[in-house]
């Protein structure tokens, strides 16, 4: 997994949460990904390439949201991950919106 260098103490620290978020989730941290800032939205993300959504935390918040984006048209559906979600959910919600993993 990639992550920028020249990220700011709180957007590592998000990245750190995004990091543990996904290793509960018994995500394959082995796989091709980025971890870093959007510098447009202040969001810190963690996209992983085995998986339909990407993992990211807002800016001002330490909540933890998932995101699918369709690749035919852009639109983006979030869904907060709380400490319930397993990734079987995210999975099948995934796979209700169109995308299967």
């Amino acid at each position: 997994m990639e992550m920028t260098s020249n990220l700011c103490s709180n957007a590592t620290r998000k990245i750190g949460l995004l990091i543990t978020k996904a290793s509960e989730l018994d995500m394959d941290l082995a796989c091709y990904g980025v971890a870093d800032e959007n510098t447009s939205s202040g969001n810190v993300y963690l996209w992983l390439e085995d998986y339909p959504f990407t993992l990211y935390i807002g800016l001002g918040s330490d909540s933890i949201y998932a995101v699918w984006a369709n690749s035919d048209n852009g639109d983006e559906v979030d869904m907060q991950v709380t400490s319930t979600t397993r990734l079987d959910d995210l999975l099948q919600w995934c796979d209700g919106l169109g995308v299967t993993a």
